[in-house]
């Protein structure tokens, strides 16, 4: 999050009176605003699901797996084989970011 940016946005929440109560006592005990509070929670929080979402995590079984099939890939089939003719007649993969296009 840049540290030098303007706060020109607003998250609103409403919530129960001693859940307001609740979360500005644990504020006053840390020492920050509500604000700064709520926004270090949020941030936080939304961080950890957003990398959780963006990993694979795999047991050693599955991490095998997944370096035997690399290292030893089965037999182009025909349904593999017409799949990438089609891909390619499409113009290939193209990302979000790629200039080249």
């Amino acid at each position: 999050m840049p540290a030098a940016t303007p706060k020109d946005a607003r998250l609103v929440a409403r919530v129960p009176q001693d859940v307001q109560e609740f979360v500005k006592n644990a504020a006053d005990l840390s020492g920050a605003t509500l604000s700064q509070f709520i926004v270090e929670a949020v941030t936080t929080k939304a961080r950890s699901v957003y990398e959780s979402e963006q990993s694979i995590r795999l047991s050693m079984q599955g991490a095998e797996a997944v370096f035997a099939a690399l290292e030893n890939p089965p037999p182009i089939n025909n349904k593999l084989l017409n799949a990438a003719k089609a891909l390619n007649a499409n113009g290939g993969l193209n990302y979000a970011d790629d200039s080249s296009t």
